[in-house]
């Protein structure tokens, strides 16, 4: 579980940096990411999203949670720019969702992927 709470609070993180939040929270995220807390907050995405992958290698390769972790961190690496690394996170992420049908989870790595190609 303890897995679990920590891919949640890592997508929180990646609303925060990516900015997709609604009117209100968005005001909320610029303000946090003016300040030093946001550059805290980036550390702490990047680091709960690696933490969360190396606890992966425990469990089923094509669970729920592993795609999860694929996911958070292709969009970590989608939003620093860094697209090959997101194209490869993000493509085994679709893959491992792919597999359960249809999703939110599938649909936001759908979209992502789509807008890593423009």
């Amino acid at each position: 579980m303890a897995d679990w709470y920590r891919l949640n609070l890592c997508e929180i993180y990646l609303q925060i940096i990516s900015g997709n939040e609604k009117t209100a929270a968005r005001d909320f995220t610029e303000e946090l990411a003016n300040s030093s807390e946001g550059s805290l907050h980036r550390v702490c995405a990047h680091s709960r999203a690696n933490e969360a992958r190396s606890r992966e290698r425990q469990l089923d390769p094509s669970g729920q949670q592993v795609g999860s972790t694929h996911k958070a961190l292709g969009l970590l690496y989608k939003v620093k720019k860094k697209h090959a690394l997101a194209l490869e996170h993000l493509t085994e992420a679709k893959r491992i969702f792919s597999q359960y049908g249809p999703s939110p989870a599938l649909t936001r790595v759908e979209t992502a992927l789509v807008e890593l190609q423009k």
